[in-house]
């Protein structure tokens, strides 16, 4: 039987959570994954040259949640891969993976590579299992960081899903 303190603890907490995914799917969606480093720790799914076009609600709404799951698995993948470079060398930097540059791929050590081709697989299958093409993906990410009231919209569009995602798994 709840409390009210318990209450406010769940709540005070599931608002802090909301926050974290909601800053970690915005962080992704606005391009702000430029390498992953001991710094930043981002994996890269390169972008496509800049198109500006519109998009439908259902674009948007297919992309965000495309963004979600990949950040849920940048995560995991980072820590997996930063896992092995720590195993030869603990102050060595976790390398730069960009899904799209596959001599740079090529170049990483064969459990590392095996984590990055894992990544850059799962992250086209959430892309095109929501519905969309990588170059579409990667066009709205490129719109997205180049025009604010986008990327605002999306912004708006991850929250709603995770505010969606969030009272699904209350009820």
């Amino acid at each position: 039987f709840p409390t009210r303190r318990s209450s406010d603890l769940f709540n005070r907490i599931f608002s802090q959570s909301l926050m974290v995914a909601a800053l970690s799917a915005t962080a992704l969606a606005s391009g702000w994954v430029p390498e992953i480093s001991g710094k930043s720790p981002s994996l890269v799914f390169n972008s496509a040259a800049y198109a500006q076009e519109q998009f439908s609600d259902e674009e948007i709404t297919n992309y965000a949640r495309a963004v979600l799951q990949i950040e849920k698995q940048r995560v995991q993948s980072y820590e997996a891969i930063k896992q092995e470079v720590q195993k030869n060398n603990s102050q060595a930097p976790v390398p730069p993976i960009v899904c799209n540059e596959t001599s740079n791929i090529n170049r990483l050590e064969r459990n590392i590579r095996e984590i990055a081709v894992d990544y850059c697989s799962l992250a086209t299958k959430f892309i095109e299992g929501n519905d969309l093409t990588v170059s579409r993906f990667n066009e709205i990410t490129m719109t997205q960081q180049n025009d604010p009231a986008f990327k605002e919209r999306i912004q708006q569009e991850l929250i709603r899903i995770l505010q969606e995602q969030q009272s699904g798994n209350n009820n």
